[in-house]
């Protein structure tokens, strides 16, 4: 018996990697089908009615949306879709209401970008809808006045979320995450790294509204993003999202470049949509180069003039560096480094 049962422990050794890997091949299709279809959905359709900049929009929405979920039962990922959504609504009807990045504008920036560093150690829900509440208010603020049917392609990518993580729950349940919750550190620390979130975002909201406000929300993305609530963490990302897009940057120039071919275009955008989600974790220069590379050639298609396109890559290239310049500076007031020992 005992000889019966260590054969049985024996053989067990070799079926749980397979169990394991077979576990996570699955996960990653899921994830991988979730951000196809939140991402491509509303792109095709925006291709197909001969709107691009609402497949433009309606593609980084989706994008946004297909972040937002969370390893829970199903009313609780539908319930972060619809808080996330929430707050780009407020933050994008606030900013069609005052253009131009009035004082009223910077105000409620600020409230928002605060309440989303100071959320980081609650949820997700709230810290995504402050961050992308933050992040529609500075489109609608700088952007050329949207249409109604742009506006349908946000619409479409919250219902694609909505019913495609509805579908894959009912056939495979929750759907673990890529990451874990942060940490919640002690108060004053915690409020210390809030008001720097805060500080450092409107500083490269200020910033790029000085130099192009059409630019600024690249800028504050980027801000807004690599900062995180550990100072070794901000600086990896810092770096490694540099260097990512700046990879992004060089593969969508050449791409342009020697395809001029539409159908190419959006081949490439739908087979680089499912491929966003799985270097996250690990490989965050990938992750933000296959990001960067899908959302300019989205431009490509929406742009008219290939001039202008040229001067976004060179654009996305400032706006990263600067935006990773004030995330250093915010990271340092956030975490200043303590004076040694006088004792040692």
């Amino acid at each position: 018996m005992k000889h019966g049962m260590d054969r049985f422990a024996f053989g067990s050794i070799f079926r749980r990697p397979a169990t394991l890997l077979s576990h996570i091949a699955e996960v990653s299709y899921r994830r991988a089908t979730l951000f196809a279809l939140a991402i491509g959905i509303p792109f095709c359709a925006g291709v197909a009615l001969e709107q691009p900049a609402g497949a433009l929009l309606g593609s980084v929405t989706g994008l946004l949306f297909a972040f937002a979920d969370d390893d829970a039962p199903l009313p609780m990922r539908l319930r972060l879709v619809v808080i996330v959504a929430v707050g780009m609504t407020v933050g994008g009807a606030a900013g069609a209401l005052w253009r131009g990045f009035p004082w009223e504008v910077w105000v409620l920036f600020i409230a928002a970008t605060f309440a989303s560093g100071a959320f980081l150690g609650l949820g997700r829900a709230a810290t995504l809808s402050a961050r992308y509440g933050a992040m529609a208010l500075v489109v609608a603020s700088g952007a050329p006045e949207l249409q109604w049917i742009e506006i349908g392609f946000v619409a479409l990518a919250l219902a694609v979320a909505m019913v495609s993580r509805s579908v894959d729950h009912a056939l495979a349940g929750p759907l673990p995450q890529l990451r874990g919750g942060v940490p919640r550190g002690p108060q004053h620390d915690w409020m210390r790294f809030a008001l720097a979130y805060a500080g450092a975002a409107t500083a490269s909201l200020w910033l790029g509204t000085e130099i192009d406000p059409g630019r600024a929300l690249w800028v504050v993305v980027t801000t807004l993003v690599v900062m995180m609530p550990d100072a070794r963490a901000s600086y990896v990302r810092m770096v490694e999202r540099v260097a990512g897009t700046g990879l992004g940057v060089v593969a969508a120039f050449a791409i342009t470049s020697l395809i001029h071919a539409p159908i190419v275009i959006i081949v490439l955008v739908l087979l680089l949509a499912p491929l966003l989600p799985h270097h996250l974790q690990r490989r965050y220069w990938l992750h933000t180069a296959l990001i960067a590379l899908l959302i300019l050639l989205v431009y490509d298609l929406a742009t008219v003039d290939p001039r202008l396109l040229r001067g976004l890559f060179t654009e996305r290239l400032q706006d990263v560096l600067l935006g990773g310049a004030l995330a250093l500076i915010g990271t340092m007031v956030a975490f200043p480094r303590k004076p040694p020992d006088e004792d040692h």
